[in-house]
């Protein structure tokens, strides 16, 4: 594997441990890119240190937050070229008030998410030796996957596009014409080998804490993504309690996850599963993450 995918409920700390995961394959002397697909960036608090969309770390680890309002307006303009090119004027200015509200429009992050994902994943597959992407809540990443998952049907639409532009570029000669067609040629190559890479060289790694809610998400995460074929072959329990507490909440807060660790047992039983202690402070920096990362025992 070469792509992996921390993800799960909020608050369950995927963006902890998918920094101590990248820390640990850099200690191994891989060079490895970590990044966050949640438009609440947090890699910045975790490694204690500012980071203008990339950041090296290291010689092996650099940290990328994808800049989504930056990426939205450049999107957009992209929609506006297109738009022209395939638009008679009339129709275009009837269409403009709608393309302004492009940006607000629903699920038009996650569009941009996956967007600036594949170009970090596939204009920079040979720079690096793995890929660690925190991503967002799970309703977020169900909805970036699936829209992996119908890449078969924007490429036909993609090709009748292509047709009609070659056809207005014949008879106009516009320049913004032969930028549309290139653009589409990149984004179809572009997003056939995203596809290929997600389907053979990545896996999901779910985290979840010894609570209810968790594990139904996590559950509801684990059978969609293995109904899209995505290779799921680990889970990450956090926050898990000593077993003999010396105080009284704890000891009745220990006997509650029991209960709910022997559920993740039976359910999660065709997973391996690495059980992660509640810290007693807020893991912060690198050599922090760094001793997190030796139980990370993948």
């Amino acid at each position: 594997m070469k792509v992996y995918f921390f993800g799960g409920k909020g608050g369950v700390g995927k963006t902890t441990l998918s920094s101590a995961y990248a820390v640990k394959l850099s200690e191994k002397g891989k060079r490895v890119l970590l990044i966050s697909t949640d438009p609440a960036h947090s890699l910045s608090d975790i490694f204690n240190t500012p980071i203008e969309e990339e950041h090296k770390i290291n010689e092996n680890l650099t940290l990328k937050e994808i800049d989504v309002e930056k990426s939205l307006r450049e999107y957009t303009e992209r929609i506006f070229e297109l738009s022209k090119a395939v638009l008679k004027p009339e129709s275009f200015k009837q269409l403009e008030g709608i393309l302004h509200s492009l940006e607000e429009s629903p699920g038009i992050e996650d569009t941009v998410i996956l967007e600036e994902l594949t170009k970090e994943v596939v204009y920079k597959y040979r720079d690096y030796e793995a890929f660690v992407i925190d991503t967002a809540p799970t309703g977020h990443t169900l909805g970036l996957l699936k829209t992996v998952g119908k890449l078969s049907s924007f490429f036909g639409e993609v090709v009748k596009m292509k047709a009609k532009l070659e056809e207005l570029k014949r008879a106009s000669g516009k320049e913004y014409i032969s930028r549309s067609l290139e653009y589409i040629e990149e984004r179809r190559k572009r997003f056939e080998e995203f596809s290929r890479i997600v389907y053979t060289s990545s896996e999901f790694i779910p985290v979840l804490t010894p609570e209810k809610l968790p594990i139904e998400e996590t559950t509801r995460l684990v059978e969609s993504l293995e109904h899209k074929g995505i290779k799921v072959n680990k889970a990450v329990i956090n926050k898990v309690l000593p077993e003999n507490p010396s105080d009284e909440f704890s000891k009745k807060r220990r006997e509650n996850q029991e209960k709910y660790i022997k559920e993740i047992e039976e359910r999660f039983k065709n997973l391996k599963r690495i059980y992660i202690p509640l810290m007693e402070k807020d893991i912060v920096g690198y050599e922090e993450l760094k001793k997190l990362s030796s139980l990370l025992t993948f």
